[in-house]
């Protein structure tokens, strides 16, 4: 039997291997365990960041014609789909991308400043079923409760199983020094975390990008979770440190 440092490592290597049958294997993402399908139309703004048929990553429609999402999902080129839950959705907008925006100041290593913005290479048409969301330089506070959602697995290692709807679960911020424990490089006001040691629910390998929702405003995006199979708090971007950066992107790429 491998021995205890050996244990986390070998489950990661077998889900690799294993993946999930009709869908590629998701890159350095999050997912969604324990959660429950989204309802219908509840996440407009949300989209996903595709490779052929297959889901990279997670989004958020800030814009007709940006997608705010984080640096370590950076593709040459992107398929985005807008305006359903369900991913392959022959009724979905689904417009190719080639410009992306990585923050200047991205750390891969550590994650800091993980978050990228995606031109469109033309405006969504927006309806009842695309809409944009507005980004807030309001931080969120320890002990509020928000929306997390993706497209990621919803079990565990070793064994990934990947939804076609969108997934949803409720996790709650909690301190940065709460969270120091599981990761040494954390940021304020850039970075946050939300979940609990050994919580049974939260985002994790699968779906990074995807956007956490706080009184209904975008807080957060998935940026990093724990490098163990059990589900510990999750590193968050904050949005609220970049608005600056996003606005001035935008503006200068236009």
């Amino acid at each position: 039997m491998a021995g205890p440092l050996l244990q986390p490592l070998l489950l990661l290597l077998l889900s690799f291997a294993l993946g999930s049958p009709g869908q590629a294997a998701h890159g350095n993402g999050e997912r969604i365990i324990n959660g429950a399908a989204c309802p219908r139309g509840s996440h407009p703004w949300e989209v996903a960041l595709m490779r052929g048929r297959d889901t990279q990553c997670a989004g958020v429609l800030i814009h007709p014609q940006w997608v705010l999402t984080v640096g370590h999902c950076r593709q040459l080129a992107y398929n985005v789909q807008v305006g359903s839950h369900v991913l392959n959705d022959p009724k979905a907008q689904v417009i190719r991308a080639t410009e992306s925006f990585v923050h200047p100041q991205y750390n891969d290593a550590k994650k800091l400043n993980d978050i990228m913005l995606v031109k469109l290479s033309r405006p969504a048409t927006l309806s009842p079923t695309v809409r944009t969301m507005a980004i807030s330089s309001e931080c969120v506070r320890p002990g509020t409760t928000c929306e997390v959602s993706g497209w990621g697995s919803i079990t565990g290692p070793p064994f990934e199983t990947y939804p076609s709807e969108l997934m949803c679960t409720n996790i709650t911020v909690i301190r940065l020094e709460d969270c120091r424990r599981h990761f040494l490089y954390l940021r304020r006001p850039y970075m946050f975390c939300a979940g609990t040691h050994n919580s049974n629910t939260n985002a994790h390998l699968g779906d990074s990008g995807g956007p956490l929702v706080c009184n209904g405003a975008l807080r957060g995006l998935v940026s990093r979770g724990p490098s163990t199979p059990s589900l510990n708090p999750v590193v968050f971007t904050a949005v609220c440190g970049f608005v600056e950066w996003i606005e001035n992107t935008i503006r200068s790429h236009s």
